[in-house]
């Protein structure tokens, strides 16, 4: 709603008081507003466009992919190796998967780790968070032959080792 709003008041703007008007209606929203800018840009004739040096990109919205030093095994290895089952959990047979999301920056580090979907235990979630967030710098991925900043999903499972079975003696 407050988008169509916007854009009637810079079409509005535009037809009875010319650019300058609209202009000064993008500023008074105090740059709130990249869809009103880009409106006003191509009403305008304005070539350039405002590139935000800060956006996340989707994973799959990127033409090259982050990657783990690596790749997926070697993720994978790190993942056995550094997420450690909390004690509290393991002897009351808690399980759970935790999907953890995280950015990887342009200079590959990886930041804003969080637990999107959480196993439902507070200490499963935290470890997860943990081992991703002591994760070594990625290959960061590209778009346009430019490093940009991903979000990126893995899944965490939390599982308990099955029973040896009972010994023949």
């Amino acid at each position: 709603m407050r988008s169509s709003i916007i854009i009637f008041s810079l079409l509005f703007g535009l037809l009875f008081h010319g650019p300058a008007y609209c202009q000064s209606s993008v500023d008074a929203l105090g740059g709130a507003s990249d869809a009103a800018q880009g409106v006003f840009d191509r009403i305008s004739g304005n070539a350039k466009t405002q590139t935000n040096k800060d956006t996340v990109y989707a994973e799959g919205h990127v033409q090259v992919q982050p990657r783990f030093p690596g790749g997926m095994e070697a993720m994978n290895a790190y993942l056995q190796a550094n997420v450690h089952y909390p004690e509290k959990e393991l002897d009351a047979d808690i399980q759970g998967k935790v999907i953890v999301e995280f950015v990887v920056r342009k200079d590959g580090a990886v930041v804003s780790v969080t637990a999107r979907e959480g196993s439902g235990d507070r200490d499963l979630d935290a470890e997860a968070i943990r081992a991703v967030t002591a994760m070594p710098s990625w290959y960061p991925g590209s778009l346009d032959g430019k490093t940009v900043n991903v979000r990126f999903t893995i899944p965490i499972a939390f599982t308990l080792p099955e029973p040896a079975p009972p010994s023949k003696e």
